[in-house]
């Protein structure tokens, strides 16, 4: 290894991330204990294709000051990882991610354990190497600057490992296969979705851009309320034209009779005439002049 720093902060070129990597890359069999207060599913992604080969891997939560004794730390920690899931983007990296993390954790040589008790210290231990600090297992953790860590070499590690780490781990209790439901009972886990699920994710891919584009979406400031009152199911129906407008540059509304197309051309009307300052032309059939005439004059 090139000569590295005793000081990992997290600063540019000395990222944690990389240093625990590079290790792995030197050595793909190494055991390797992980003592931390936090963990979740992105930092495993950092550092998953490093890890396919490590002899055994051992994960130790400790309970933080931040969790009050009302809660147990298996509760906090199913919570905060269910939460983290849920707000990973319906992909195929994450549904991959998380598919490799189950993956990971169902090998015997791969041990997650609680300590539900105060254990705030944070320990990376390798065979020939150990990194002590203040980086919790989490993906700022091992890239945000602000945090201090120092590394040591191969006796350190031995000592840290017989003499700190073994003491917690024998008074831990297994959180491994709570954690596989976790993962396995998340979206991105081996649930089966009905026809509803696929054709709702369908639409959802193929609008989603527009969708996007119709929350950007904002009146402009300091003028009058509107005069045409829609309906919700209108209103989202304003957004979508708004978008093919400013993306096509038109766009053809073809609902069925009573669903207030007259109505949703007025708003457009409104937004476009009034709030934007331009000009407008209504070409129509001859018997509906009158129609649209008085129409004009209640915007």
């Amino acid at each position: 290894m090139p000569l590295q720093k005793e000081i990992i902060d997290n600063s540019e070129g000395n990222k944690l991330i990389t240093f625990l990597n590079q290790i792995l890359k030197e050595n793909p069999k190494t055991n390797l204990d992980v003592a931390t207060a936090f963990f979740n599913v992105q930092a495993f992604a950092m550092i998953k294709d490093n890890l396919k080969g490590v002899s055994r891997f051992r994960l130790l939560l400790g309970k933080s000051p931040e969790i009050n004794n009302e809660r147990t730390l298996g509760e906090v920690l199913m919570e905060e990882i269910k939460k983290e899931i849920e707000g990973f983007e319906l992909s195929k990296d994450s549904t991959q991610t998380v598919k490799l993390f189950i993956e990971f954790l169902k090998k015997k040589n791969v041990e997650i354990k609680l300590f539900e008790k105060f254990l705030h210290g944070k320990a990376y231990i390798f065979d020939d190497r150990i990194v002590i600090g203040s980086s919790n297992f989490t993906a700022a953790g091992l890239t945000r600057e602000g945090e201090l860590n120092t590394w040591s070499h191969r006796s350190q590690a031995d000592y840290t490992r017989k003499e700190w780490f073994e003491k917690f781990w024998g008074e831990s209790i297994d959180f491994k296969e709570e954690l596989i439901k976790i993962l396995e009972s998340s979206r991105f886990g081996s649930q089966e979705y009905t026809p509803y699920d696929v054709y709702i994710k369908t639409l959802y891919e193929l609008q989603k851009e527009d969708v996007k584009e119709e929350a950007k979406e904002e009146k402009p400031k300091g003028l009058p309320e509107t005069k045409v009152d829609l309906a919700q199911f209108q209103e989202d129906a304003i957004a979508r034209i708004s978008t093919r407008l400013n993306k096509y540059g038109g766009c053809i509304v073809a609902d069925s009779v009573g669903l207030g197309k007259t109505w949703i051309a007025k708003k457009i009307i409104e937004k476009i005439g009034y709030y934007e300052r331009k000009n407008i032309l209504i070409i129509c059939p001859a018997q509906l002049t009158t129609m649209w005439s008085k129409e004009m004059k209640n915007i």
